[in-house]
């Protein structure tokens, strides 16, 4: 089942929470909105499943508009954040509990609830109450209250936040295969983790402030991201976003020129956009910075320095003895694709592949 936005605006008083959001998610896509906290990315998930109604736009389900739908009646299952079970049941009346409502024969019960805790690995659990379980488990029962209906559409709104680092990385591939690549359903899953969402989805929202700032596939949005704030957003650590110039096909970081061809672009200050993993350092040649911190990360180093232009990140694969304390001073250049966005308007002018050290 497809899902569209169409021109949706929401408001909480003067707060503007959705803002023209525009938007098509495919039949039995995994479809993530990825954002900071307030964004406004649960409050467009509440206006799909009809929670929230829209102060403006159109929501449509396979081409029918459904704004005066009842939650209950667009064939949506919505996973919570907090799991929501009911404390005085178990598990297996809670998975049993929307079939129940909606006067399904016991025997057909007992099969769905048994079938969808054998999908899930939670037969075991059947007979235990929410408060007998670890969160894992209440997440997984929650999820398995929502499969057992078998929607047209699931909705799932930051499921596994509450959940340790190890199980999160488990369940977010288990999440995947299961919903996608078993029941391939439509999925819309909302997070503010990015590693969540360039692992799990087959496109992404990116969402800050209510507003939608690109649409695209997980590559793509690391590779082309269409203004700053996605380029800051999408990469761990984040891309170092500096103040430059281009003048005459020479573009210059602190006292760094490089020579581009860029015949195109006319001399202008530009936020010029280095992956961490693109820069290297080196004992003369590059950026002069200053080293102000080193985070040891296994076999690997976040090297962070400073100039007088601003603060330049470095993500290392090997350790220079000479780096091991700070205070200590080293050159920084790029070796990978440097990002030009507009200094006014902070969208991508051009993603620069080669370049010549002057």
């Amino acid at each position: 089942m497809s899902v569209e936005l169409r021109n949706i605006t929401k408001k909480f008083g003067d707060v503007v929470a959705v803002k023209n959001a525009n938007l098509k998610i495919n039949r039995g896509e995994f479809f993530v909105f990825l954002g900071p906290s307030g964004s406004g990315k649960s409050t467009l998930l509440r206006i799909i499943a009809g929670l929230d109604d829209p102060d403006e736009g159109e929501v449509l389900i396979d081409g029918i508009r459904v704004n005066e739908l009842d939650p209950s009646q667009r064939d949506i299952a919505f996973v919570f954040q907090n799991y929501a079970l009911y404390p005085h049941m178990t598990a297996y009346d809670n998975i049993a509990f929307p079939l129940r409502m909606r006067k399904v024969p016991k025997e057909q019960i007992h099969a769905s609830v048994l079938e969808v805790a054998n999908m899930l690995g939670i037969t075991h659990l059947l007979s235990k109450y929410p408060y007998q379980m670890s969160g894992g488990e209440q997440q997984r029962v929650a999820l398995a209250r929502a499969i057992v209906r078998r929607p047209k559409v699931f909705l799932l709104d930051e499921p596994l936040s509450n959940l340790d680092a190890k199980l999160r990385v488990r369940l977010r591939f288990e999440l995947r295969k299961l919903l996608h690549d078993q029941l391939q359903t439509t999925t819309i899953y909302v997070t503010h983790d990015q590693t969540e969402a360039m692992t799990m989805a087959d496109r992404i929202a990116v969402i800050n402030k209510g507003e939608i700032l690109q649409v695209d596939s997980p590559s793509r949005l690391y590779e082309y991201p269409a203004n700053t704030f996605v380029a800051g957003f999408i990469g761990t650590p984040p891309m170092n976003l500096l103040s430059g110039k281009i003048r005459e096909q020479t573009l210059e970081i602190g006292n760094l020129k490089i020579r581009v061809n860029l015949p195109d672009i006319k001399s202008q200050e530009v936020i010029i956009g280095i992956r961490p993993q693109d820069l290297e350092i080196n004992r003369d040649r590059g950026i002069e910075v200053k080293i102000v911190g080193v985070e040891k990360l296994g076999a690997e180093y976040i090297v962070h320095g400073v100039f007088p232009d601003g603060e330049i990140t470095v993500h290392m694969g090997k350790y220079l003895p000479e780096l091991l304390h700070s205070e200590s001073k080293a050159f920084v250049k790029p070796v990978g694709p440097i990002y030009l966005f507009d200094k006014a308007t902070e969208q991508l002018i051009t993603v620069i592949k080669e370049y010549t050290l002057m």
